[in-house]
């Protein structure tokens, strides 16, 4: 079992929430189990794989693109909110 925690920062509750439902349909591969916990001022993702290292690292590379894009999308959200 491979296993590794993920912390980002993140300004509120509802970023945190979010961010973990973007990356939810990932529970549904083989093998992976991700779980998330909202902490004061960032997200603690963990992350289980019983799989080769290999898919693990590709899997998570394709998890922190998503992350990356929800945050970028969360951003530009609030953004055009003030606007």
């Amino acid at each position: 079992m491979i296993r590794a925690r993920l912390k980002i920062a993140v300004k509120n509750h509802q970023i945190a929430y979010s961010l973990m439902k973007a990356v939810e349909p990932d529970n549904q591969v083989p093998h992976l189990q991700i779980t998330g916990q909202p902490e004061p001022g960032s997200l603690a993702i963990d992350i289980q794989f019983d799989g080769t290292v290999e898919t693990f690292i590709f899997t998570l590379d394709d998890m922190l693109a998503c992350l990356q894009a929800a945050m970028e999308t969360l951003n530009n959200i609030k953004t055009e909110d003030m606007d």
